[in-house]
């Protein structure tokens, strides 16, 4: 590549990592949004069309974003790592995490990658399901 496509293809890179670090924060906001209704407010159909119209956001992401805001909204350390990171990050953490491990599951998703974090959960909860059939064994 010359020295024009090299500059290109940075600029270029650079509004993507812009695009979705503001989708990120976005996202955030979804669920205060929905809560006042303010889509509503400013004449909008749904909050889904508010959010394609003024950032670009597709339904499916709205949707992702509000559900697992939902689930992350007793967890203040997973809503910690969502603001930094995203809700893709803590995504697969939601299912095991609770309010005495959430420290535990916040610090795997801010040093694993999706993948590794991934596969963590389902060992965990493989190992989870087999210690707590051990132990109905026993009792029987």
């Amino acid at each position: 590549m010359d020295q024009k496509d090299q500059k290109l293809h940075q600029q270029f890179s650079e509004y993507g990592l812009c695009a979705r670090e503001w989708t990120r924060k976005c996202v955030l906001l979804l669920p205060e949004i929905e809560r006042r209704k303010i889509w509503r407010k400013k004449g909008f159909c749904s909050i889904f069309e508010y959010a394609a119209k003024l950032a670009g956001m597709g339904r499916s992401t709205v949707e992702d974003g509000l559900r697992v805001m939902k689930k992350a909204e007793s967890f203040p350390a997973l809503k910690a790592v969502i603001e930094v990171s995203g809700v893709n990050r803590v995504r697969p953490v939601l299912g095991v995490a609770t309010l005495e491990t959430q420290e535990f599951w916040a610090e795997k998703a801010r040093s694993m990658s999706k993948n590794t974090l991934e596969t963590y959960v389902k060992n965990y909860r493989l190992e989870s399901r087999t210690s707590t059939e051990i132990q109905s064994v026993k009792l029987t």
